[in-house]
This record gives C-alpha cells, sequence and structure tokens, in this order.
C-alpha cells in the first residue's frame, strides 16, 4: 500500500502538470533552529532544513484535483529523524525518511518525506464533496481550541501555515446563507475503527451570532461540543467548549469524561496597525496541586484523548503590530494560572518583495519567579526553548 500510494500521486501530478490549465505552486522554505534541553548532555541541537514543497491543481468542470507533496532535506545534530510519535487518521503512508535508511538516533544528516494532500473534490448540486487527503479543522479560539481534535498544533508551534493533511471523506451541505452542515469520516490506520474517527458538525447565523454544534468520535472516544462567535462593540468576543468520554465504544472500565472551554476577546486599534487579544481556557483534566503534575499524565484524558496541559486555568494573552506594510510583529503567551510559569512565543516577519519573506522567532518555557522549588514544580519551566531563522520564497 506504501508503494501505490507513491505510484497513484506520480500518476496524479503527471496528469496535472500535463492537462491543460493544471496549476503548478510551491514554495521553498530553508530555516536554521536551535533548541535547548532537548538533548540528553543538554548541549544545544540545531537542525538547518530545507523543505520544498510542491503543490498540483486541476479543475475541469466541477472536479478539482489537489496534491501536495514535501520534500525536506536537512542536517544538524540531530537531522530531522521523521519519527513524531504523534497519531495522524491516516490509512498509510511511504516510507517517511528517504535517507539514511536506519536511524540510530544521532545521525547529522537526513531526506525526509511526506504526501499532504492527496485529493479529489466534486461540487454536486447539493454539497461539496471532498475524498482523500486534506485539512480538515475548525474551532474559534486562539490559543487551545476544545473541538480541533483532528489535526491540531501543540500551543507554542510556530509554523502554522499547513494543516497536515488526514484521509477522510468529508461533505459540506449549504443549508442557508453562512449556515451549513458539515460531516465526514476519518481514516486510521489500516482504517481500523480503533484509530479512525467521524463527525457531524452544523454551522448556523443566528441572531448575528455564528453558532456550531458538534458530534464527533475519535479513536473510540466520544466528543459533543460547539462554539459562538460574535461582534462585541469594536471587537469579536467568542467561547468553545467540548465533552469528551475517553473509551465511550469499547468495554474499558476506565472510561472517564473531561470538558474544556476556551472563551476570549480581541480588537484592532490604530487603523488595524495593532491588534490584541485575551483568552481564557479550562481545562478540567488537570490539576490545581503542581506536586500532582507527574500521576496525572497517567489519566485516559491524557493517554487517548489527545489532552496535554497539566493544569485546569489558564491565560493567553496575544498582539499582533503592523510596524509597517512589510514588517510586523506577533507575541503570545499561555500563562498557568496555578504555578504562574508561563509559554512565549515571539515572532517577526519581514517582505523582501511580493514571493519572498523573511521570518524570525522564539518559543521557551518561563519557570515562575514566584516558585523557589525550580522548574520541577512548574509546568512551563521545563518546556524547552526554540529559535529559529528562516526564508520563504513562493512560487
Amino acid at each position: 500500500m506504501k508503494l501505490s500510494f507513491t505510484v497513484l500521486l506520480l500518476l496524479i501530478l503527471s496528469a496535472g502538470l500535463t492537462a491543460g490549465g493544471a496549476e503548478l505552486s510551491g514554495s521553498l522554505k530553508p530555516k536554521f533552529s536551535i533548541a535547548d534541553h532537548t538533548l540528553p548532555d543538554s548541549s544545544l541541537a540545531y537542525i538547518f532544513q530545507v523543505p520544498l514543497r510542491l503543490m498540483v491543481h486541476h479543475r475541469t468542470g466541477n472536479v478539482n484535483l489537489n496534491a501536495a507533496w514535501i520534500l525536506s532535506p536537512s542536517a544538524g545534530n540531530p537531522a530531522l529523524s521523521g519519527e513524531s510519535g504523534v497519531q495522524v487518521f491516516r490509512l498509510a503512508d511511504p516510507e517517511t525518511r528517504i535517507f539514511p535508511s536506519s536511524w540510530n538516533g544521532d545521525e547529522s544528516v537526513s531526506i525526509l518525506q511526506d504526501i499532504d494532500r492527496l485529493n479529489i473534490r466534486l461540487r454536486i448540486p447539493f454539497a461539496a464533496l471532498t475524498i482523500g487527503r486534506q485539512a480538515v479543522y475548525w474551532g474559534v479560539a486562539k490559543s487551545v481550541s476544545p473541538t480541533d481534535f483532528i489535526a491540531p498544533f501543540q500551543y507554542g508551534t510556530l509554523d502554522t501555515e499547513y494543516r497536515i493533511g488526514v484521509d477522510a471523506v468529508r461533505s459540506v451541505i449549504p443549508i442557508g446563507m453562512m449556515s451549513e452542515v458539515d460531516a465526514g469520516y476519518l481514516f486510521g490506520n489500516d482504517a481500523r475503527f480503533s484509530e479512525s474517527g467521524c463527525w457531524l458538525r452544523g454551522r448556523f447565523y443566528v441572531l448575528q451570532t455564528d453558532a456550531t454544534l458538534l458530534a464527533a468520535c475519535f479513536r473510540e472516544n466520544l466528543m459533543v461540543g460547539g462554539s459562538l462567535n460574535r461582534s462585541i462593540g469594536d471587537g469579536t468576543g467568542w467561547v468553545e467548549c467540548a465533552l469528551v468520554s475517553t473509551g465511550f465504544f469499547t468495554d474499558n472500565t476506565n472510561e472517564d469524561t473531561y470538558w474544556s472551554l476556551s472563551a476570549g476577546y480581541d480588537r484592532s486599534c490604530l487603523n488595524a496597525a495593532l491588534y490584541g487579544f485575551l483568552e481564557y481556557h479550562f481545562s478540567s483534566p488537570g490539576t490545581d496541586d503542581p506536586d500532582n503534575y507527574p500521576y496525572i499524565i497517567e489519566g485516559s484524558a491524557f493517554q487517548n484523548g489527545g489532552i496535554y496541559l497539566l493544569g485546569k486555568h489558564y491565560l493567553s494573552p496575544g498582539t499582533r503590530w503592523t510596524a509597517t506594510p512589510l514588517l510586523n510583529f506577533t507575541g503570545q503567551a499561555l500563562v498557568n494560572l496555578t504555578d504562574a510559569s508561563a509559554y512565549l512565543s515571539v515572532t517577526s516577519e519581514y517582505s523582501i518583495s511580493q514571493n519572498t519573506l523573511l521570518s524570525a522567532g522564539l518559543s521557551r518555557g518561563l519557570a515562575s519567579v514566584l516558585n523557589t522549588a525550580g522548574d520541577a514544580r512548574t509546568e512551563f519551566g521545563s518546556w524547552p526553548g526554540y529559535y529559529f531563522l528562516s526564508a520563504g520564497y513562493y512560487f
């Protein structure tokens, strides 16, 4: 099956390039990054990578074909291994690592690949149907989205331009102005139900409010949730929540139910040159006692439900300043209100030309200055620091 994926992608790319009206686009984004506290000897880890993303889009009548392939050579201490350990809703994949054939953990050079998109979109009279590898996401929260369970970015991820592609069948049916019904099925490894998922989501515009309702199952867990989003004064307010029952579709006696919520407000000023938001996040599986951090991660919410934050109450401020039309700065933090630690991300971006930009940034955990016990009893105090400098060329 891995070989058939590669062959199918090559056939689609070839057909797209040779067919009239096909569009080839992509990006080349060399990046140098340094991370601390990630190696056993406490030395700095550094990586230089040059990801090349090639995308083909071809439209014939009501049929759209999309494919994207990523080739990512890297060198560093160590190089990228291609072993993320993250569960993704995919039937199968070609071998991620092209070179080297085996991995010992300290290789300095590697070449990785990924088939990130491979889908056909059909427009029929009453719906839009997408079949294949695609990006599926939703949610209105700025920091942690309770309902975005399919391929979420962990907080602090700096490169969020493209969502990870998942294997799915998705149908979106318009039912009115700014209203729709969205349903789909996610295929996990070898299409096993224990690795797969499905969802039914409705989006409605009621009383000048954008409202969504969601029911989903994923990896034998059940989720119900939704969101509200509307203009309030000169800004926008939102709330998003989800209730999850882990192991709902199994006979597991360790079934657990938890809920999470994010609510916030944002607005722009100075002719939209300055933008800011403030968001509160609550996670019921977390704890109010930092001494319990090592124990709660054994719970089903952390093992099977996708929860990774250890506390209950968080506050996330964020801002973006457009200094000039070509230069902007962005800053955001996630503060654990229990132990007063925080995770900070700062980035800047400068457009050299219409298709070329430079960016730099950092993200790192900050231990509470009020905690005299050190990083061991703060959530973000032990999170590693990450610093990067990158360029991007789009064609």
